[in-house]
């Protein structure tokens, strides 16, 4: 699973309209899909996948940032499909979460604990 590291300096476009309302809909209507990592820790963190769904969901109602996905091996080429952002799953817990957009309404979920103190800005 890709690590979050992000330097302020360098963060990566906001995803569009289109693409925030695409993640909205998978998740109103549950049509998100959990990666492995998400798996795991939608369980340790006792919220399900339903928890981390209206997490994301709540986020995007308020008006908070999804960016754009940098290519880990060249960091100024953009991921087509994937997005990012650091999502508050509850009260004091902020976790990194990839949405991965598919040719359908499904999306992919990963999630994951931060792994720097360098985060993306709500």
């Amino acid at each position: 699973m890709a690590k979050c590291f992000l330097a302020q300096q360098s963060l990566p476009p906001e995803a569009d309209a289109e693409q925030v309302e695409k993640v909205g809909r998978a998740c109103a209507w549950d049509k998100v899909r959990l990666g492995e990592g998400a798996q795991f820790y939608v369980n340790y963190w006792k919220i399900g996948a339903a928890g981390l769904r209206s997490a994301i969901g709540r986020h995007i109602a308020e008006g908070r940032k999804i960016f754009k996905k940098f290519e880990q091996q060249s960091p100024g080429t953009i991921l087509d499909h994937h997005l990012q952002a650091n999502v508050t799953i509850y009260e004091g817990k902020n976790v990194y979460v990839q949405m991965i957009l598919t040719g359908t309404v499904f999306i992919i979920v990963n999630a994951h604990e931060h792994t720097t103190l360098t985060r993306l800005p709500q």
